[in-house]
């Protein structure tokens, strides 16, 4: 009787582990068909992006110690994930999740809830000048902090609760190009 409660423990693990890699293999095949679909490769038409590319959030690959990097006039970006989704070009309609603080870490405007995103379009100052370019070449999926100097934010003027003269940091995630 114990070599058959014995036997029966083993299937129930043998079972497990195979429940267990064939969960890995759809979420594996599901995300390799998602790629190919947001890519063009299924013969649909690519305007259908943000359907699929809302699929590709939470996705991205986190960065093993983000560096900053420097785009000029003070603008920084750190990607903390890397999507796998597309990457917008100039006039398509972005729409992503973010969290704007000053230098002194007081969070001044934020938009985090999925089913209402920021929505603009890209490259034509529909926000401010260093959120545009800090949005370039990242992938629907991924997180990126921007750093925004003066210059490329609300300048000398100021808007409601940021100062004049005021560096801003916006934690954004792309979620979704149309």
């Amino acid at each position: 009787e114990k070599a058959v409660e014995e036997e029966g423990e083993e299937d129930k693990a043998v079972r497990a582990r195979s429940r267990k890699a064939a969960k890995r293999a759809r979420k594996a095949a599901a995300k390799a068909e998602l790629i190919k679909a947001v890519e063009g490769g299924d013969g649909r038409e690519k305007n259908t992006t943000w359907v699929k590319s809302e699929m590709c959030v939470g996705m991205g690959e986190p960065v093993r110690n983000p560096k900053p990097r420097h785009l000029g006039g003070g603008l920084k970006i750190k990607d903390t994930h890397l999507g796998t989704g597309p990457v917008p070009s100039l006039g398509k309609t972005v729409k992503i999740l973010y969290e704007g603080m000053l230098a002194d870490g007081s969070v001044f405007d934020k938009r985090q809830n999925k089913r209402s995103p920021l929505s603009f379009r890209l490259g034509l100052r529909e926000v401010v000048p260093g959120m545009d370019k800090g949005l370039m070449g990242m992938r629907v999926g991924g997180s990126r902090e921007i750093t925004v100097p003066a210059s490329m934010g609300y300048g000398d003027k100021g808007a409601g609760p940021i100062p004049p003269g005021s560096d801003l940091t916006f934690h954004v995630e792309l979620i979704g190009v149309i």
